[in-house]
C-alpha cells in the first residue's frame, strides 16, 4: 500500500489518535479533591477561581462532554493546549472538580 493512501486511512481513523485518549480520560474515574488544586494551578487565572470567566471564556452552564475534553487536550483560540502539560489521569481529575462545583 502507499503510504499516502496509509496516510490517508490513518488521518480518518480515530482508532489510535486522539479519540481514543479522549476515551481513555472520559473512563478514568476522577478526584475532585486533586482537581481542585491542578484548576487552581492551571486554569483560574483565565477563567476565575470559580468557572465565572476572565481573559478565559466562562465555564459556568458547561457541561461535561468529548468535547470539553478535547479542548484542554489540544487547546482553542487563545488557550493552550494541556495534552502534554497533564496526565490524563490529572485531566479526569479536573474534569471531576469541574463537574462538581462548576458544570451543571
Amino acid at each position: 500500500m502507499r503510504w499516502w493512501m496509509l496516510a490517508g486511512m490513518m488521518a480518518g481513523c480515530d482508532g489510535g489518535g486522539s479519540g481514543s485518549r479522549v476515551d481513555d480520560i472520559l473512563a478514568l474515574t476522577g478526584d475532585d479533591a486533586v482537581g481542585d488544586a491542578l484548576y487552581a494551578q492551571n486554569c483560574a487565572v483565565c477563567h476565575g477561581a470559580a468557572g465565572g470567566g476572565g481573559s478565559g471564556p466562562n465555564l459556568t452552564g458547561e457541561s461535561l462532554d468529548r468535547e470539553v475534553v478535547q479542548v484542554i487536550l489540544s487547546g482553542e483560540d487563545e488557550m493552550q493546549a494541556f495534552g502534554d502539560v497533564l496526565s490524563d489521569q490529572e485531566i479526569a481529575d479536573l474534569l471531576a472538580w469541574l463537574d462538581t462545583n462548576v458544570f451543571e
